[in-house]
Order: structure tokens, then C-alpha cells, then sequence
């Protein structure tokens, strides 16, 4: 007899949104028919409910390794038996770091794209298989990943943010103000809240190691306030083959990312505003400044903030 277990349906309708994903799961599809032959030994990483796995499969690989410490393993083994291909797919149950593989990889997939692309950690993921348990020439999917961001104005998701400005029973809170602020949010942003036009603040291979900082400069294209930093990503699965979530969002999916200012800040047409972004090579820790220039090229710091 069954029981209730509301985790379980979370990680279900999670799975589920990136199965009905058709503009995801379908790139991915053609990227693995595209880099995956007839004999290849191919590691999955992160494999969920084996999908990427099965697309190995029908692609040809000799024999699939699916990595995956989740319990939604087990479902993934009977979904492979289901499909007749259980005597191809070996898994593990595991962090692709903790384990040794009895030979090497022909191809690397993975698809632990977070909604700004480096925040699911895909980069050490595959930094630490292409340096253990991948052949010289082996083939990864995705190959290349670029963080884009704008300065972004959404006063209706900063909401969640201000909330925390006013007493809630004469007694200040403000304190929980700052630490909302110093996290990266999910938002589904509009392209009419971009401030500026986009700039890419990091592209790299996907197994990229070490951490990554860039500094870029944005010009105010209107008049605005800006709440953040809006970020999204553009990944390659194969030279031919991307992907993004990019607004207007086209991918379900996906969400993108909000890196708050601790204070909004007015912007005219012409005004450059000066980001440093840090990213952790394991995406868990990310920090940005930001300062303005303005058409008269007074100096300001917005703010400052950084996040685990």
C-alpha cells in the first residue's frame, strides 16, 4: 500500500516539465543522433529518468553509463527495461565525482543546464569527467555554454524582495530584506524590462574549470529603474545545435535568472552601468557589482551582493 509523499510528486512534476519540453528534449534528441556512433561508450551525467540515456541508445552507443543520485534512478531502470534496452544502460547511483568507471567515454552528455546555465554546476560536473573517466578526443553535450544578462526593470518581482522593508508587527525585519537580495531569483522575464540590449558576462567550454569572472559595461537604451540584473543562457549542444532561454522565453521549462540591487536606481537614455560578475566553477556561489555612470559621468555604486 502506497502513501502520501509530497516530495516525490515535486520531483515527478519536475521531471514531467522537462519530458513535455519538446523544444528542450528534441534539441537534445538531434545533438545526441548528431554526436553519439555506433559503439561509443556514453556517460550520462544527472540522468533523471534516463531519457538522454535512451536517445544514446537509439543513437547507437554500445553501452550508456547514467549517473544519477537521486531516487528517480529507480524509475529510470524500469523505464530502460521498459524499452527493452536495460542490457545497454548501466547505472549508478551516485555523484559522477565520487565514482570510477571501468573505461573510458567516447561521449559526455549532461543535462544539468541551470535556468542561467552555470548554476546547476554542469561545468565541474564535466571538467571532473573529462579529466578522469572521458577519452583524449571525447565528445560533450553540451560543448559550450554563454551566461548572458541586462539591466532589468520588474518592480512587480522585486516585490518579493521590498516586502521585507516595512515593520510587520512594529517589529523590523529589514534584515531579511538583505539576505533576500543576495540571492539569485527565478523570474520569467519580459523583453520590455530590458533596460539596455544583453551582453554575454561568461561564455566557456563545458568543462570549463576554475572560476569565472567577467566585467562588462551596459548603456541605458530608456528612461528606467533598474531592479537587477536579468540573466539567461545560450547553450551549444553540437556547433549546430543551441539552445536558450533567452526572453521571450521559448523553452518551459526554463526560467531565468533575477540578480538583485540592494537599492533600485533611476537610469536616463545614454547612462552606462559598470557589472563585475563572479561565478563559482560548482555554480553554488555567485557575486556582482554594479556601478552607474551617468550621461554627465558622475559615478555611483548601485550595489553589491553575492550569493550561495
Amino acid at each position: 500500500m502506497g502513501g502520501y509523499d509530497d516530495s516525490a510528486i515535486g520531483a515527478f512534476d519536475f521531471h514531467h516539465s522537462m519530458l513535455a519540453d519538446r523544444v528542450r528534449t528534441e534539441a537534445f534528441l538531434r545533438a545526441i543522433l548528431t554526436t553519439v556512433g555506433p559503439g561509443d561508450v556514453v556517460v550520462d551525467i544527472g540522468a533523471g529518468t534516463g531519457v538522454l540515456s535512451l536517445f544514446a541508445v537509439m543513437a547507437g552507443a554500445r553501452r550508456v553509463y547514467a549517473i544519477e543520485q537521486e531516487p528517480i534512478i529507480e524509475v529510470a531502470r524500469e523505464i530502460a527495461d521498459s524499452n527493452g534496452v536495460a542490457d545497454r544502460i548501466t547505472f549508478v547511483q551516485a555523484l559522477s565525482s565520487d565514482i570510477e568507471l571501468p573505461e573510458q567515454a567516447d561521449v559526455v552528455i549532461s543535462e544539468t543546464v541551470g535556468n542561467v546555465g552555470l548554476d546547476e554546476g554542469i561545468c565541474a560536473w564535466m571538467a571532473d569527467a573529462r579529466r578522469r573517466f572521458a577519452a583524449p578526443d571525447a565528445r560533450f553535450v553540451p560543448c559550450r555554454i554563454a551566461v548572458e544578462a541586462a539591466p532589468v526593470e520588474i518592480p512587480r518581482d522585486i516585490s518579493m524582495v521590498e516586502r521585507w522593508s516595512e515593520p510587520l508587527h512594529s517589529l523590523d525585519f529589514s534584515a531579511l530584506r538583505r539576505l533576500a537580495a543576495n540571492n539569485v531569483m527565478w523570474v520569467d522575464l519580459n523583453p520590455v524590462a530590458l533596460v539596455s540590449d544583453p551582453l554575454t558576462v561568461a561564455a566557456v567550454d563545458a568543462w570549463h574549470a576554475g572560476d569565472i569572472n567577467r566585467a562588462v559595461s551596459f548603456t541605458a537604451r530608456r528612461r528606467g529603474t533598474i531592479h537587477g540584473l536579468g540573466a539567461w543562457f545560450t547553450a551549444w549542444l553540437t556547433d549546430g545545435i543551441s539552445i536558450s532561454n533567452a526572453p521571450p522565453n521559448a523553452v518551459p521549462s526554463w526560467e531565468q535568472g533575477l540578480l538583485p540591487l540592494l537599492e533600485p536606481v533611476a537610469v536616463a537614455p545614454g547612462d552606462v552601468v559598470d557589472v563585475e560578475i563572479t561565478v563559482s566553477n560548482d555554480g553554488s556561489a555567485w557575486s556582482w557589482s554594479v556601478g552607474q555612470q551617468t550621461s554627465a559621468t558622475r559615478y555611483g555604486t548601485l550595489g553589491h551582493t553575492t550569493t550561495d
